[in-house]
């Protein structure tokens, strides 16, 4: 799965493979979104509100299409390179710092999401501070062991959330098309906000940007893929949310996923939309180490005569108070919505300031031939 020859020639050191950067991409973004995806359409949308996956799903390939174009015309260089090479480290501290505070939150908020989910279902009378413990434990272990060793640890963990899409077919029989309305968006509240936080769902392909100097040459068609997975994905389970439920029980369930996946009835599986969020666990771990590995990068690049190891503690530290410190859902969902806003703003500024940077140094680097050739 992994080469030990670069793209730029160097022998020794590993590269990310197209595959598995497939699988990285789809593991790294926020699925755990799906479990209220159907209700967020149907709320800011209105009716057939699982369209507006569609509309979204175009936003984020013109997102990611930013991204490999900053790959291409900068070569494979690391994104610090090219914007160092113009503006000084020191004057992009407060942005690096910013990225940094965003990527730590959106990890933390989204493993304390899940944390509540869990304790809400399972484990009500348990402290949060033991679980928010076992995924800081987790993440410290696969932050060990760097990129090329968490790439090959989250392939093998999303494997076990796969089959669980296969159970939707037990769902087929009680599909009914008369659910469905001819009026596509009536009674959405707000399109704009609404494609905001659709939009969340796809958050984490942006972390990419930081892969550059560690993938094979035409690894971006891998970014593409990997989206396209994660929204078929998505399309289907609310596809099938809206032909199973109302439109009304679908604005009035919190987690109309979680509801399906009751109505499962599997000869060999008692209790399907138990085992499927406990196995989701892995997806939201996927989310989770990408995000604090990308806070590492930045804080990395930040002090190079710092060790990675301080970095990996300071990060997943701050993490842990970090996820201790909402006390409701409601306060978990209110930060999610500011971070997810803020990381989304990160996802389509930082490409398009590289791509700055780098039409910048395109034209002195005419300029300068110009010069040359005229001597």
């Amino acid at each position: 799965m992994m080469k030990m020859r670069g793209t730029n020639g160097d022998p020794m050191k590993e590269r990310l493979h197209p595959l598995q950067l497939s699988i990285l991409i789809y593991s790294i973004q926020n699925g755990l979104v799906l479990y209220t995806l159907p209700r967020t359409t149907a709320e800011y949308f209105g009716t057939n509100g699982w369209l507006s996956i569609v509309i979204t799903f175009v936003l984020v390939n013109i997102n990611i299409l930013l991204i490999a174009m900053s790959y291409k015309l900068g070569k494979g260089r690391s994104i610090f390179e090219i914007i160092e090479a113009n503006v000084p480290k020191w004057v992009m501290f407060p942005v690096y710092f910013f990225i940094i505070c965003v990527w730590i939150g959106m990890a933390s908020m989204i493993m304390r999401d899940y944390i509540f989910i869990m304790k809400m279902i399972f484990y009500p009378t348990l402290p949060a501070f033991y679980f928010v413990l076992f995924f800081t434990l987790l993440s410290f272990q696969l932050l060990r062991g760097g990129i090329y060793q968490i790439a090959k640890a989250l392939a093998v963990l999303i494997i076990f959330t796969l089959p669980m899409i296969f159970l939707l077919f037990y769902l087929v029989p009680e599909f009914d098309f008369s659910r469905f309305t001819p009026f596509i968006f009536k009674g959405g509240t707000n399109p704009f906000k609404g494609t905001l936080q659709v939009y969340s769902a796809f958050l984490g392909m942006e972390v990419s940007m930081l892969f550059f100097p560690m993938v094979e040459n035409k690894w971006t068609k891998s970014l593409f893929i990997g989206n396209f997975f994660s929204t078929v994905i998505y399309l289907l389970v609310t596809f099938m949310n809206f032909g199973f439920f109302s439109f009304n029980q679908i604005l009035n369930d919190l987690y109309p996923v979680m509801t399906l996946f009751e109505y499962t009835e599997v000869p060999f599986l008692s209790r399907a939309e138990n085992l499927c969020f406990c196995v989701y666990a892995f997806k939201v771990l996927s989310t989770t180490v990408i995000y604090y590995w990308g806070a590492q990068q930045i804080f990395g690049n930040m002090m190079k005569n710092v060790k990675p190891n301080f970095w990996i503690i300071f990060i997943l530290a701050l993490g842990f108070i970090l996820a201790l410190i909402p006390n409701s859902v409601l306060d978990v969902a209110k930060s999610l919505k500011l971070l997810s806003n803020c990381a989304t703003g990160i996802a389509w500024g930082l490409p398009i300031f590289v791509l700055g940077n780098l039409a910048i140094q395109i034209l002195k680097n005419q300029r300068h031939r110009e010069t040359d050739h005229a001597k």
